[in-house]
């Protein structure tokens, strides 16, 4: 009898070791999350399993991914944070065992429909951002021991490192991309692209970009995302009074704003319920130009890993608007090969015979 449970527990340990590299094997997103939930549902022997991010709100969580669900469950609709079983209002592993009965539950019709008798749900983080929930569904009623607790909890950890290290690539892949296809003299679409692509890689509200104006010491906004319009025009922003990244020439976190002395305004921002703001000085070269800031409706204190990522996108941002600033500066000097060949008195353009 020891022999049969300690070679189960060897099967086990080598699926779950096996499962591990699996979904840390690829810096693709689409791929680790895919990986994510397939290594999950199979090492766990469930009927299948969802990755459910928060939306940019961080008011409902909409499925990013599944394995072994049908199309009708999968299209059921939004789920409510504070409706659904509730992982990720405490952080902690939510075990439903019977679907029938538990009072937790947003869909418990559809659930029963398509087979499912017990939920686990997985709270995932990345770095010290909460960003959704792993869920295995079983077809029968499903007790989990304490030695499976530490595992699927091992998991859900493992899950959300990989899912930070394809976010970040995905951001500054994104981002670079836009700076090299960047239309010439169309500056203000691809800065919007590129705060766009900061928001949601960020995992924030929202993302400004502002641009330093220097006959009167303020800052410009030139790019915004995931804020109201009733925010955006609060009034001048200030490099001397507003949090002091351009100032200072170095990256400003305020992990709590409702007491931060360096927030402008913060009663606007409590109104827009912006309680963190990160924010990075912008270079061209060595000189600073502007600032990139992100905006969270939740307290943190992010790590450095996090800052360092966040960093590299505003090195992007600051090699676009150099990269527009050459391409001015080009069409400016448009006939510059012209005059040369005139004085040169060459003629490219005939061939001799």
């Amino acid at each position: 009898m020891k022999e049969k449970i300690s070679m189960a527990f060897q099967d086990f340990s080598y699926q779950f070791v096996q499962g591990l590299s699996e979904i840390h094997r690829s810096l693709d997103l689409k791929e680790t999350k895919e990986a994510a939930v397939s290594v999950v549902s199979r090492v766990f022997g469930a009927k299948g399993a969802s990755l459910l991010l928060f939306d940019r709100t961080h008011e409902t969580m909409k499925l990013s991914e599944s394995f072994g669900l049908s199309e009708a469950y999968k299209i059921k609709g939004d789920v409510n944070p504070k409706k659904s079983i509730g992982e990720t209002l405490h952080g902690n592993v939510v075990v439903i065992r019977d679907v029938a009965t538990d009072p937790n539950l947003q869909y418990p019709q559809e659930a029963l429909q398509e087979g499912i008798k017990s939920i686990v749900g997985l709270p995932v983080a990345v770095g010290n951002i909460l960003v959704g929930t792993l869920r295995l569904y079983f077809d029968r009623p499903r007790d989990i021991t304490w030695e499976e607790m530490e595992y699927l909890k091992m998991m859900a950890l493992h899950v959300g490192l990989s899912l930070r290290k394809s976010f970040y690539f995905d951001a500054i892949k994104n981002s670079t991309t836009n700076i090299h296809l960047m239309p010439p003299f169309k500056v203000s679409e691809s800065m919007l692209n590129l705060v766009k692509t900061a928001t949601l890689s960020g995992n924030s509200m929202g993302c400004s970009l502002f641009l330093v104006k220097q006959s009167d010491g303020m800052l410009e906004r030139v790019a915004s995302f995931g804020l109201s319009e009733n925010y955006l025009s609060k009034g001048v922003v200030s490099i001397a009074h507003s949090i002091g990244e351009v100032s200072t020439g170095k990256p400003v976190v305020v992990t709590k704003v409702a007491t931060d002395p360096r927030i402008q305004y913060r009663e606007q921002a409590l109104q827009e319920n912006i309680k963190a703001v990160i924010g990075y000085p912008v270079k061209v070269g060595s000189k600073i130009v502007g600032a990139l800031r992100w905006y969270y409706d939740f307290e943190f204190e992010p790590d450095k890993d996090h800052l360092t990522w966040k960093e590299y996108l505003a090195i992007n941002v600051g090699l676009a608007i150099e990269k527009n600033q050459l391409l001015i500066q080009l069409k400016t000097r448009q006939d510059w090969y012209a005059d040369i060949l005139f004085e040169m008195d060459a003629k490219p353009y005939n061939v001799p015979e």
